[in-house]
């Protein structure tokens, strides 16, 4: 097997074998690549058995807030592991992986970080060579729109909006460093996903942005939110919340992090339904990669995450 980085030059066999890993298109898996900008912010390495790409392994490089700290710290958020179903069995992303942690390094990057599924967490818990320990679970909360709702000028769109942001202070809690250039590329430039936008504007200044899909529970219509964006949480949701009654949705969705500014304002805005299981649980994991990385990240209540959060 030949190791190597893969580039943009790469997107033909690289997207094929995302295609075959993930049951998906291989126009859509190159258009994911080009989404996740290769040599800017995709560090990724690869397998080669002659021209097969046999395995990859990659992490998308981005900035985790830090609370006291005046500069965000550089992160690699692992984001694709792959390996060709002929090719399984042989250890190759142990293999790949190692080179991507090196250059993450190279890079300043301080950890690593993902997303994981019960089934990667089994993974993450019997290889000791990957690295990855799990911080906690995601917790998923619904909530009733059933308290009087007032509604002041908020528009609802499928279009990211052109208005400037007004400034946002950073929270007190451990996140990832979203800014509205960082929000706009992961949710308003994505190639083949759409996502609804509630834009809160005064002054022809956006002063409150709400990212949401709408999906069911069984019968009945269900908004999930998935990133929202304000100095002022609880007045944000609120105004949201109106809105979306009067486009007759009841059920708010929403997976967090037990500390998190949306949960906290959805708790005063709406009427929180009890939820004992996750269908589909997610955990946030962490791999050390630096002496400069503070201890309190191995801490999961000083975090904030929300469910948009989960590339």
């Amino acid at each position: 097997m030949n190791i190597t980085p893969l580039t943009s030059d790469h997107l033909i066999p690289w997207s094929h074998l995302l295609a075959i890993c993930f049951g998906r298109k291989a126009g859509d898996m190159a258009e994911l690549l080009r989404f996740l900008q290769p040599e800017a912010r995709l560090v990724a390495w690869g397998a080669w058995d002659g021209e097969i790409l046999a395995a990859q392994y990659s992490c998308w490089l981005t900035a985790v807030h830090h609370p006291g700290c005046d500069h965000a710290l550089p992160v690699g958020m692992s984001v694709n592991m792959a390996v060709h179903p002929a090719y399984r069995g042989r250890g190759l992303i142990k293999q790949v992986a190692e080179p991507v942690y090196a250059s993450l390094v190279e890079r300043g990057a301080v950890a690593g970080v993902g997303f994981s599924n019960a089934q990667g967490v089994q993974v993450d818990r019997r290889s000791k060579g990957y690295g990855y320990e799990v911080v906690g679970q995601l917790r998923p909360s619904l909530f009733y729109l059933g308290r009087r709702l007032t509604n002041t000028p908020f528009r609802l769109t499928t279009q990211w909006p052109s208005q400037p942001f007004a400034p946002v202070s950073l929270p007190e809690n451990h996140c990832f460093h979203h800014t509205p250039e960082s929000l706009q590329h992961r949710f308003g430039q994505h190639p083949f996903r759409q996502y609804h936008f509630g834009v809160w504007a005064q002054e022809n200044k956006i002063v409150g942005l709400v990212v949401y899909r709408q999906a069911r529970l069984g019968p009945f219509p269900l908004i999930t939110l998935l990133a929202a964006h304000s100095q002022d949480m609880v007045a944000l949701c609120a105004q949201w919340l109106a809105a979306m009654r009067q486009q007759h949705f009841r059920l708010v969705h929403v997976l967090t992090s037990p500390t998190s500014r949306v949960l906290d304002a959805l708790r005063v805005t709406a009427v929180p339904i009890p939820i004992h299981h996750a269908r589909t649980p997610y955990y946030l994991t962490l791999k050390p990669l630096s002496p400069a990385m503070p201890a309190s990240l191995r801490s999961f209540t000083a975090w904030d995450c929300v469910g948009g959060d989960v590339l």
